[in-house]
């Protein structure tokens, strides 16, 4: 029997964040009525396309140490919980009504956690990111000689939070199995585990693609090889350091090499707490400066249409992640029909099975990435195989348009089911 669409309230500190995409094709595509809260917007090219179409952004205030661009570990709970008044203290000033579902984001901020004194008996969704453990992935194996005991201090305290969240009856959601296994076993078996999915169509190649590639107006010969790196920032964790590394390897092994490189050069994530608010590209550089850096693009934060054209013509795509949540761009440079060369981790293998839909090295093993990075610039039409074979297992198991009817089936179960 079918069902009217459900009453959204999307709850994440940033919008469109990740629950943009979602929220955007539950408009577009179940009649979903949206309203994202948040407390601070993105530039309008990064908008979805049903903003002010169905999906209302309404912004709220924050108070006290949430205000603070960075916090001491010991007011990291104190933070989530001024993100989680703040977004209170709107909904009792607005009154929104009716409501059928919250989907919230966690990640430490939990802005969901008093939405029930607003209005009980509504379902809450959570999306989980990622649960820290004191000595394990991300940048501890590094880092962790370097840091004094309150580092390790505050990645115990770090998932407050999330397990106030995950005591106070929310539905939990999370994308990989990887992601899940990090939670404590009482709560593993609450989780929903879907990937929530990337618009396959837009990074999809399409025409010719032996001829001339065009990036942000440059004109790239068909005879250059293009190597690309992509990331909301370059930073650490997402391996920034280590794709210098290679590219300058690469750079000085062959002429044709252009290496174009997306990602705001600021490091946002508190979790990298040595660099946190720096340049990290410019500390790469001091250590290990571009070699001929006419070759070395950097785009800068970008768009997801310029994001989506640097893909395209990209003849391998770098992604040296430490181990941690498989990022956006892993995925769509995969819809892309990018090559990859990837580090081998845990989370990465959900996404890539080594030698069929991609190329996992050892993150450490510098003289591995190259020697295939090499192979893969000096034989593209060989390893070509492999991004037409990770692009088809994105339109199969990762595009939007097949994982998003199943997630929205369960949102309308969920929703349906608390309205009797």
């Amino acid at each position: 029997m079918s069902q009217d669409p459900l009453h959204l309230v999307c709850i994440e500190p940033s919008f469109p964040g990740r629950l943009g995409a979602v929220a955007d094709w539950l408009v577009r595509k179940r009649g979903y009525h949206c309203r994202f809260c948040c407390t601070r917007t993105e530039p309008q090219e990064f908008w979805p396309e049903s903003t002010g179409k169905g999906l209302e952004v309404i912004l709220y205030n924050l108070g006290g140490v949430a205000r603070e661009p960075s916090a001491a570990w010991t007011r990291t709970l104190e933070r989530g919980l001024c993100y989680a008044y703040g977004c209170w203290e709107m909904l009792e000033a607005r009154r929104l009504r009716p409501i059928d579902l919250v989907l919230g984001r966690s990640a430490g901020q939990g802005s969901t956690l008093f939405f029930p004194v607003f209005q009980s008996g509504i379902p809450v969704v959570n999306l989980f990111d990622y649960y820290l453990r004191p000595h394990a992935n991300d940048l501890t194996d590094e880092t962790g000689l370097e840091m004094p005991a309150e580092y390790f201090h505050w990645r115990r305290a770090a998932n407050a939070m999330d397990l106030l969240d995950l005591e106070n009856g929310v539905i939990p959601w999370t994308h990989t199995a990887w992601q899940r296994d990090l939670f404590p076993n009482e709560y593993r078996q609450d989780f929903m585990v879907h990937f929530d999915g990337v618009d396959a169509e837009r990074f999809g190649r399409v025409g010719n693609e032996t001829g001339d590639r065009v990036i942000q107006g440059r004109t790239i010969p068909a005879a250059t090889r293009i190597v690309t790196f992509v990331a909301r920032n370059l930073e650490q964790l997402r391996g920034f350091d280590r794709f210098m590394d290679l590219a300058n390897r690469l750079a000085r092994h062959r002429s044709d090499v252009v290496c174009v490189v997306v990602g705001d050069f600021q490091v946002q994530r508190g979790l990298d707490v040595k660099f946190y608010g720096q340049d990290y590209r410019e500390h790469v550089f001091s250590r290990n400066p571009p070699h001929n850096p006419e070759r070395f693009w950097f785009l800068g934060s970008a768009s997801p249409a310029a994001v989506a054209e640097v893909l395209k013509a990209s003849d391998l795509h770098v992604y040296p992640s430490r181990s941690y949540v498989v990022s956006r761009s892993l995925v769509e440079a995969m819809a892309g029909g990018c090559v990859i060369l990837a580090a081998d981790t845990v989370p990465v293998r959900e996404f890539i099975t080594p030698g069929q839909t991609g190329i996992l090295v050892p993150f450490n093993d510098i003289d591995s990435w190259e020697s295939q990075a090499r192979e893969v610039l000096d034989h593209p039409h060989t390893y070509q195989e492999l991004g037409l074979a990770a692009a088809t297992k994105v339109r199969e198991r990762f595009a939007q348009d097949v994982t998003m009817p199943d997630l929205a089936k369960a949102f309308d179960i969920i929703g349906n089911g608390a309205k009797g």
